[in-house]
């Protein structure tokens, strides 16, 4: 019977050591949050056996006295801890049924029972321990398997949906372990007189079964333990799905990392593609409101804007207009707009980029935007400055609020400086144009006062010559005049027409550098019957800055007028190459040369070399008495 006691003991001292092992573990299973309390019960109640281990050894009377007194008290204080147990499991696994309203009752009735037991047996003999027994048995140890089991039987069900079918089973098979004590250790109890101890008892089972209830209980207790250790499986399912959350949580994770980073990307990617775009477009010298109008559409592109607008100060500065804006498909701008909205105003009077609302002030209120006709909930706006002088502003809004971010405005700024270079760049060719118009009316007024106005000086001093030598009656003298006087009005047609190609070429800007040059040479051969050959090796026209080009031009011009008037030549020929990152331009004639070194004063060709050099280039000129003239001049290309 010690033996029995105490594996009994045993067998409950072990439950509660797994327990306690498991509970050290994070869970967040119902079940985990409930286990302290099993695991009291567990402890506790292993003394109660032990002690009653103890209690059939001799002892004095006093000491069987205190014994059964600890006992008792351990009883009902281990079954209180199994109630809580089991109210716990129940209450976890769902709402509670209507019945277990009156488990507080359950829990203060014990109590008070607890408290006169132990009043009775300080004051009375053995036979109240009998009874304290009896009724703790019947009034705790019995509700609280009860409650365990059912409790079991509540989380299995739970569980068995999301978790394989073998952790449940186990919680089954605890439940029924539990139901199992119930009955054993909870109806089954010490002989009483009259009543139900009267007629189930241990006596009656030992005589029924041949067993004394001690092995049953035994039993049961290690069917508990042994159940409930294979119940725990139920952790490391958890444990192990938990494993494959996170590792699903850090994949997805990674995904979305690289998803992020590959949007990054992308819009990194679609940033520098719209600005190297509008260099590009810069550098060709294309139209600047077609380049602005294209930096108004990438705009709102990019930063998912409803409109990118565009506005220039006018001279005074005292009306800002828009000068482009991209709309949504549908909605239709006149290019007259005035702007008057003083957020808009008082940004293009600063020189520091904001955000609205969040740079404006207290409680900002939306705007109509006059380009689109509707109400900007948010707004980024950068000043468009020249020289640290505001001009005008470019920004972007959104209807609904949904506010633009630092970032935003940074890639604004970058759009709205490509504007000022464009801007730039277009008051710049105004500029070179102007200057060029004026170059070139100078040129024409010299050529005209060097040609065409002595010509007809010339030619008015020999019609007083031919009218005093017609009264002398001189004909012969006569005609010899008038012929001179053909020969020199010839030259001077001569160099008219050549000034009249020289600035249609100049000032032709559509066909492109290689169709202008090669049509001014072959018409330049046709007006003055040298045999001209243009070669050019190049696919498309050179890369050249506006100054180089017009520089080019009159170097070609000046060069060609140097044959027509100097070189007797018969053939000529104008080769274009490009090498080492330079346009070489080179003209050649066969005609009657000259010696450089020897002469001075060739103003011709220092004016050409001066303008090669302006642009960043160079000339030179090789020519030989007798063999002929090449003129070779260089221009730097752009990248």
């Amino acid at each position: 019977m010690l033996a029995i006691y105490f594996v009994h003991g045993l067998a409950f001292f072990s439950l509660g050591i797994v327990i306690w092992v498991e509970k050290r573990r994070a869970s967040d299973l119902p079940l985990a949050h409930q286990l302290p309390w099993l695991a009291a019960f567990a402890f506790i109640h292993s003394l109660v056996e032990w002690l009653g281990m103890f209690g059939l050894l001799q002892h004095a009377p006093s000491d069987q006295a205190a014994l059964g007194i600890s006992r008792a008290i351990l009883l009902s204080l281990s079954c209180l801890f199994l109630i809580r147990f089991g109210i716990g499991l129940i209450e976890e696994a769902g709402p509670l049924p209507d019945w277990m309203k009156f488990a507080p009752v359950v829990l203060i009735v014990p109590l008070g029972l607890l408290i006169g037991f132990a009043l009775i047996v300080i004051l009375t003999s053995s036979p109240t321990l009998v009874a304290a027994e009896i009724w703790s048995r019947y009034l705790l140890y019995l509700p609280g398997n009860l409650l365990a089991g059912a409790g079991f039987i509540r989380q299995s069900n739970r569980l068995k949906l999301s978790y394989p079918a073998q952790a449940p089973r186990f919680l089954k098979l605890v439940s029924a372990a539990f139901f199992v004590n119930a009955i054993a250790a909870g109806l089954i109890v010490p002989p009483g007189f009259g009543g139900l101890p009267a007629l189930l008892n241990e006596g009656r089972l030992l005589a029924l079964t041949g067993l004394p209830v001690q092995i049953w209980r035994a039993a049961s207790a290690i069917g508990i333990a042994l159940f409930f250790v294979g119940a725990l499986r139920i952790f490391e399912f958890e444990r192990s799905r938990k494993l494959a959350e996170l590792e699903g949580q850090k994949q997805e994770a990674q995904r979305a990392a690289l998803f992020a980073k590959a949007q990054a990307l992308q819009v990194s990617e679609s940033w520098t593609e719209a600005l190297v775009d509008i260099s590009r477009r810069i550098a060709n010298l294309e139209d600047v409101d077609q380049i602005l109008r294209t930096l108004a559409h990438s705009a709102r592109r990019l930063l998912r804007a409803d409109i990118a607008a565009l506005a220039l100060w006018n001279e005074d500065e005292t009306r800002l207009e828009i000068r482009c804006a991209a709309l949504p498909d549908g909605v239709s701008f006149e290019n007259s707009g005035r702007i008057e909205t003083p957020h808009l105003l008082s940004a293009a009077r600063k020189t520091e980029p904001s955000l609205f609302p969040q740079n404006a002030a207290s409680s900002p209120d939306p705007w109509i935007c006059p380009a689109l006709r509707r109400e900007i909930q948010s707004a980024a706006i950068v000043p468009l400055c020249l020289d640290a002088q505001p001009i005008g502003i470019f920004w972007v809004g959104r209807e609904a609020y949904a506010a633009f971010s630092a970032g935003d405005l940074s890639g604004l700024e970058r759009l709205a400086a490509q504007a000022v270079i464009a801007l730039e760049h277009a008051l710049m060719a105004s500029r070179l144009q102007s200057l060029a118009m004026m170059e070139e009316r100078g040129r024409i007024a010299r050529e005209m006062h060097d040609g065409l106005a002595q010509v007809l000086g010339y030619v008015g001093i020999e019609l007083q010559t031919i009218e005093a030598l017609t009264r002398l009656g001189e004909h012969e003298a006569v005609l010899r005049e008038l012929q001179q006087a053909r020969h020199n009005i010839q030259i001077a047609q001569a160099d008219v027409r050549e000034n009249i190609l020289s600035l249609r070429t100049t000032l032709s800007n559509e066909k492109g550098l290689i169709p202008a040059l090669q049509e001014y040479v072959e018409e330049f051969g046709i007006q003055t019957g040298i045999q001209m050959q243009f070669l050019c090796s190049l696919p498309n026209d050179p890369a050249l800055s506006p100054l180089a080009e017009a520089q080019l031009i009159r170097i070609i011009q000046e060069a060609l007028a140097n044959v027509r008037k100097h070189a007797r030549a018969e053939h000529a020929q104008v080769r274009l190459t490009q090498r080492n990152g330079s346009l070489r331009v080179i003209i050649s004639d066969d005609g009657i040369g000259f010696e450089c070194a020897g002469k001075r004063g060739h103003y011709g060709l220092l004016t050409m070399r001066e303008r090669a050099e302006a642009a960043g280039g160079g000339l030179t000129v090789t020519s030989q008495q007798g063999k002929g003239t090449q003129v070779e001049t260089w221009m730097p290309v752009l990248k």
